[in-house]
């Protein structure tokens, strides 16, 4: 019985032992002290913002850089054998469309930041009206000469920053190319050319603070809202008897397609039709010069329409003087919630309200 306790006591001792080291072995070994560059190398680090809201389009989307741009404001030549030689208008902020004469209508094209484009045509020549919307922005106004009878006088009284393509120093920064066209229509010029002129030139490059808040009153872009229950899925503006400017809602993009006498009005360095956030159509009186062949677009207020999301509201416009920025209002007079995106703005002869069509 001794020997049989002994044997069960050496047996119990034995597995005791085992257990013990098992438990041993699976025993963590202890980590290394963590180093302070190691803990700082695990910090995450906040992404660094690099853009603003700009406040052309009240998107957030222009380079921080650019900030305290001055805006540029360029002349387009838009007569019906140039459109198919246009350059960068679909990189535009706004884009103001106004009847010059001969039945024809110019745009004005406006860039917070002109980095955006690769190259800019076809330019054409400044007119009266025009000055007033460059102003309007603190704008450089870049254009390929002028109406010598009433924009270069007016002009000059001002003492307005206008960068002539044409003649002068400021012409270097323009080019010609070959597009198949007359002369007339094939100044284009670049971004950098334009840079390197303001800088070489000692134009001021920066806005004045004045102008540096938001052009309308944007909604949040992540939150574009119907403007009320008439659609407007397709808009027809007829600027003259020849030009018909006219937008198509995409629902999908939520932005419209710019059509030109029913045709897709393109960009053809980048080959895409144009396209925008919000379209503009307002009524003024136009006045045709005593010389019998300029016009006047008088920007001083009047009514018209705000067109976004597939809807429309009939609106109230004003312009307080050649420095001062457009204000839209609703009929009641309230200031518009405006949605962030680009815009299309056509300033049209009263007499053509009731041709305008908006389905």
């Amino acid at each position: 019985m001794k020997k049989t306790g002994r044997c069960v006591f050496c047996i119990v001792l034995t597995f005791v032992l085992l257990l013990s080291g098992c438990k041993s072995s699976t025993k963590p070994k202890p980590k290394p002290p963590v180093t302070s560059s190691q803990a700082e190398s695990s910090v995450v680090e906040p992404p660094v913002v690099t853009t603003v809201t700009n406040p052309l389009t009240g998107l957030n989307d222009l380079n921080k850089s650019a900030a305290n741009n001055r805006p540029v404001a360029i002349m387009i030549n838009n007569i019906r054998t140039a459109q198919k030689v246009q350059e960068g208008l679909s990189k535009a902020n706004i884009v103001y469309e106004l009847y010059v004469e001969g039945g024809i209508t110019r745009l004005l094209a406006v860039y917070k930041d002109l980095s955006v484009v690769k190259e800019l045509g076809t330019v054409r020549s400044a007119r009266y009206s025009y000055v007033d919307l460059a102003a309007g922005h603190d704008a450089i106004y870049v254009h390929c000469g002028m109406d010598p009878t009433y924009c270069a006088p007016y002009m000059k009284r001002l003492g307005f920053d206008n960068f002539n393509l044409n003649s002068g120093s400021t012409a270097n920064y323009g080019f010609r190319k070959s597009n198949g066209l007359s002369s007339e229509h094939t100044v284009y010029t670049t971004p950098e050319k334009l840079n390197n002129g303001f800088k070489t030139l000692g134009w001021r490059t920066e806005i004045k603070q004045s102008y540096n808040s938001n052009w309308q009153n944007f909604a949040p872009p992540d939150k574009p809202a119907a403007l009320s229950s008439n659609p407007a899925t397709q808009v027809t503006v007829p600027m003259s008897s020849s030009y018909v400017s006219g937008f198509n809602y995409d629902p999908t993009t939520q932005m419209y397609l710019k059509t030109e006498n029913g045709a897709a009005h393109t960009d053809k360095l980048y080959g895409t039709q144009l396209s925008y956030k919000n379209v503009l159509v307002l009524f003024s009186t136009i006045v045709t010069q005593s010389d019998g062949k300029h016009v006047n677009t008088t920007l001083s207020s009047g009514s018209g329409y705000y067109i976004s999301q597939g809807t429309y509201i009939p609106v109230k416009w004003s312009k307080g003087g050649t420095y001062a920025s457009l204000k839209l209002t609703n009929e009641a007079g309230q200031p518009l919630n405006y949605n962030a995106g680009s815009t299309w703005v056509c300033f049209a002869n009263n007499n053509i309200r009731s041709r305008t069509i908006i389905q």
